[in-house]
């Protein structure tokens, strides 16, 4: 009986260790964390408007965590590389994703072989509203209005700068779609490969954000046609927006998200919750990010997936409709 008693209090004992052994180790890292620097991965270079963003962002985050936020960049396949240097991690919240749309066009274009649902989905913190079309200065294209018109007269003609599979380039089929136009879209690379390609005349069309096009556009170089969002963007507030200018075409908002890799325990993405409400509510954060002519924004990472789900069933809608038309030629 003895022995029976002392199996029993060992079985129990194993039981009660290997509940601590589910749930300790996700309770210890969350009471623990961050208990070292945190890596925010970037899929993209130095620089560019990702880049500029998750550093405003981690500078300000680090100081709520107590423990510095790291960017390190690495760019290459349109930011798979970079993903999946989270997507492979420990769960264990010390590799961190920092990315946007390009999370979902890299699935769409068969890139990556996840999408955003590959992660645990964070907040969105940063949004950029001001993703427009530009034209040459010499043009004689003034809005969106006029660019369509010249599109259907002229049916394949305008070279439209684009990179394929990118955002910009799931907003040129979409325009094309709506607007019932044909235009040439020509790969020409990232940012600042389509803005040497319209400034060089090499093509007639770009998609882009405002940043880093003002001067071009005091210089009569280029001429902005609209922005495509709902609202007037805040570093371009005399940019009128497409629907005010009297064409119904709107598209999405660049959303910086944070991403987790998918085993990832709550506790840390509460953590991180916590601290991008703290960071949205500064007001020094909040000035930081309006001068990079974005918008501070906490949305919660059900709003966050929500969005990023909308964009997914869009993009491969498009793609679909996009595989067919070149199917049939």
């Amino acid at each position: 009986m003895s022995d029976l008693n002392h199996l029993n209090k060992s079985v129990l004992s194993l039981c009660v260790l290997a509940a601590v052994g589910v749930a300790g180790p996700g309770a210890a890292l969350a009471k623990d964390y961050p208990a070292k620097p945190i890596e925010l991965i970037v899929p993209a270079g130095a620089g560019g408007s990702t880049d500029l963003s998750a550093r405003v962002f981690a500078k300000h985050a680090q100081k709520k965590f107590g423990k510095p936020v790291v960017i390190v960049n690495i760019k290459g396949a349109g930011g798979y590389t970079g993903s999946k240097t989270v997507y492979d991690s420990a769960p264990d919240g010390y590799k961190v994703l920092y990315t946007h749309a390009g999370i979902v066009t890299n699935n769409v274009t068969n890139t990556a072989p996840y999408s955003y649902d590959g992660f645990k989905v964070g907040p969105t913190v940063i949004e950029d509203p001001s993703l427009a079309l530009f034209v040459g200065g010499q043009s004689g294209m003034k809005t969106l209005g006029d660019l369509i018109a010249k599109a259907k007269a002229e049916p394949g003609k305008l070279k439209t700068a684009t990179e394929y599979g990118a955002f910009t380039y799931f907003m040129l089929l979409k325009l094309q779609k709506e607007q019932g136009i044909q235009l040439n879209l020509v790969d020409v690379g990232g940012d600042a490969d389509k803005t040497v390609a319209l400034l060089g005349g090499h093509v007639d069309v770009m998609p882009k954000v405002y940043l880093g096009t003002e001067d071009y556009i005091d210089a009569g170089d280029f001429t902005v046609l609209g922005v495509a969002q709902a609202k007037r963007a805040p570093n371009a507030p005399k940019v009128p927006t497409f629907k005010e200018t009297g064409i119904d075409f709107e598209y999405h908002e660049y959303p910086f998200t944070i991403f987790f890799q998918k085993d990832t325990p709550q506790a840390v993405i509460d953590a991180w919750i916590k601290i991008a409400q703290e960071v949205a509510a500064d007001p020094t954060y909040q000035k930081d990010v309006e001068k990079l002519g974005m918008v501070p924004v906490y949305k919660s990472p059900e709003e966050a997936a929500k969005n990023f789900a909308a964009m997914q069933a869009e993009f491969v809608e498009l793609a679909k409709e996009k595989a067919e038309v070149a199917g049939q030629k």
